[in-house]
């Protein structure tokens, strides 16, 4: 199965890689999608058709042996470099990122960087659409759920297999949303400390039950969007346009914690509040550099795309 709008052809193994490790780097921090990062580099459609290939028939062919027809219906050759380039930031990127995050500078730093590309992705995608009233309506619905999904207090989750296994399938879910982090939802279920640390300690079983749950969810929700996208291109880039714009509110880099208010169990802040940015040339480097990166490559892109043939869409002979 091929996306319309990216084929195989147009991607070389280096850069779905990279895409992989962006993407997995990119949801080891709570607040920005991985998602986000596949619209950035072009990827989104190919991810969500390369997972909606992964079927009933590709899989009966499996379980019996039937190798060919496996590799003629999954889309292999984006499937493995991309996860594989998620896996190696994940296990390479966790121990510094996590590091990063509990340092105040740090913390500012990182997310000025991602601040920049999700402002660069919400222009640049915001540009591919025709604004009609539909299209405004789905964009700033869409901005007002995400600005209360992510404004809302972390609980404490339990760690049973089962709470494991559901923090896996929704996060899963949000990570393909661009704006909605699926870091952010396992913060908010209570599962981001504990999963964080099962990866950094090798704790494969907990993995393993996350990595479960994560598998049934992305198979099942790419489907939907997919379909989504294939009739109602232009309403549902809105509405991915506004889940972005809606979590910018998240990741601002200059925050701290409402001091009246209890902190959770575990130390974490409860409740948050936004600060006026400080003077930090570093800080406001970073933002320009994420936000020009998506510019620029939106533009290279859009250029590319003009000197290529058309893709035939799926189903053409």
């Amino acid at each position: 199965m091929r996306s319309m709008q990216d084929p195989p052809r147009r991607l070389s193994v280096l850069r779905i890689l990279l895409s992989g490790f962006a993407m997995g780097t990119a949801d080891l921090v709570p607040g920005v999608s991985g998602g986000t990062i596949a619209l950035i580099v072009g990827v989104y459609d190919r991810l969500l058709s390369a997972i909606a290939s992964v079927n009933r028939r590709s899989a009966g062919a499996l379980l019996t042996g039937k190798w060919q027809v496996v590799r003629s219906e999954v889309d292999f050759g984006f499937i493995l470099p991309l996860a594989l380039g998620i896996l190696t930031a994940v296990f390479v990127l966790s121990e510094p990122l996590g590091r990063a995050l509990e340092s105040p500078t740090g913390r500012i730093l990182l997310f000025a960087f991602f601040f920049g590309l999700v402002v660069g992705s919400v222009i640049a995608v915001g540009r591919s659409i025709t604004w009609s009233q539909a299209e405004v309506a789905l964009g700033v619905a869409a901005t007002i759920g995400a600005f209360l999904i992510v404004r809302a207090s972390p609980t404490t989750g339990s760690g049973t297999l089962v709470a494991l296994f559901a923090a896996g399938f929704v996060a899963v879910c949000a990570m393909v949303l661009p704006g909605i982090s699926g870091s952010f939802i396992l913060l908010l279920m209570g599962q981001y400390e504990r999963i964080l640390n099962a990866v950094r300690t090798r704790d494969l079983v907990t993995v393993a039950v996350v990595a479960g749950g994560a598998v049934i969810g992305v198979l099942s929700f790419a489907r939907m969007l997919r379909w989504l996208l294939g009739r109602f291109r232009s309403q549902t880039l809105a509405a991915l346009t506004g889940f972005m714009a809606g979590s910018l509110w998240k990741i601002w880099p200059w925050r701290a914690c409402v001091t009246d208010q209890p902190l959770r169990s575990d130390g974490i802040c409860a409740v948050e509040r936004l600060q006026a940015p400080d003077f930090s040339v570093p800080a406001y480097t970073l933002m320009l550099i994420g936000l020009m990166m998506v510019i620029a490559f939106d533009v290279w892109e859009r250029r590319r795309a003009r000197q290529l043939p058309l893709a035939r869409p799926e189903g053409t002979t």
